[in-house]
């Protein structure tokens, strides 16, 4: 629970802030509190301070600086977050669901098994951040820097990642079934070339590189793969029943046992195409917009 004294203080924002000035070691205990009936906070000063199950759901936290904070078990979502700032802050098991939460810094915080189902997190500073297990089903991380970032084991099911920065990354187990990723470096994660332990099922790999993947045997079913290179990629044992192709350059690639409509398909200088647009195509447009992409060459 709060400590009855400090949860008086941060009342009054002028007590608040004269006496974080005179106590700046002092950790602020507001565990367990609710202050969601606040619009904002008030320009108080609340970074390093304990909200351990505190409830700050749908509330308007823009801009807010939470640096090293504690927020385990402490309720979010709903809330508005764009452009705060939770760097180092420990929010094991938080719920951000259906946060607004565009241009979030989180670097280096921890968000094990966090909730962050539908939140809104594009160009999220995610690095080095621990997401082992985290509940990211239809989130959106368009843009997201997620360097060295632990997915391990991550519910990512339907994610988009469009555009992501993965390097260093470890994907170890997390689960991307009919996830977005396109433009994604997906190479350049810990894994490397081997993408065995990652599940990719019904997955938009649409324009990637996988040059010389390791997909051996996966479950690679309903997966897009609309002018993907996968030339030298080991495909096989792999299931790829359903697979979308599109100008799909296979030079090299080795598909020994792997279960393809070969039916439905056209091969032509090992290029790989559907002889029809299933229902549900995505269309991939030739010219895009690369903008966004450019800023990672600048970090």
């Amino acid at each position: 629970m709060a400590n009855p004294a400090h949860l008086q203080l941060f009342d009054d924002p002028q007590q608040w802030e004269a006496w974080r000035l005179q106590f700046p070691d002092i950790e602020p205990d507001l565990s367990a509190s609710d202050v969601s009936s606040l619009d904002h906070l008030g320009n108080r000063n609340v970074q390093r301070v304990n909200w351990s199950d505190a409830d700050l759901s749908y509330m308007n936290l823009t801009d807010v600086n939470f640096d090293r904070g504690r927020f385990t078990h402490a309720f979010l979502n709903s809330a508005r977050l764009c452009n705060a700032s939770f760097a180092f802050a420990d929010m094991r098991h938080v719920d951000l669901s259906f946060g607004r939460c565009r241009g979030v810094n989180m670097s280096h915080a921890n968000l094990q098994e966090a909730w962050l189902v539908n939140a809104k997190m594009e160009y999220a500073q995610l690095r080095a951040a621990d997401l082992r297990k985290v509940h990211l089903r239809r989130a959106d991380l368009r843009f997201a820097d997620l360097r060295e970032a632990t997915l391990a084991g991550a519910h990512a099911c339907e994610v988009v990642l469009v555009g992501a920065n993965v390097a260093g990354a470890d994907l170890t187990g997390v689960d991307l079934k009919g996830a977005d990723v396109r433009r994604v470096n997906i190479l350049e994660t810990q894994q490397g070339n081997d993408l065995t332990r990652i599940h990719l099922s019904q997955a938009n790999l649409n324009e990637l590189n996988l040059c010389g993947a390791l997909m051996r045997e996966m479950d690679l079913r309903h997966v897009y793969f609309q002018r993907t290179d996968l030339r030298g990629a080991d495909l096989r044992g792999a299931n790829l029943t359903g697979a979308i192709f599109d100008q799909t350059m296979i030079d090299g690639a080795l598909l020994d046992g792997a279960l393809l409509d070969w039916d439905a398909i056209t091969r032509s200088n090992d290029v790989l195409t559907l002889h029809r647009k299933p229902k549900g195509w995505w269309p991939v447009h030739t010219r895009q917009c690369w903008r966004d992409l450019q800023k990672w060459k600048n970090v």
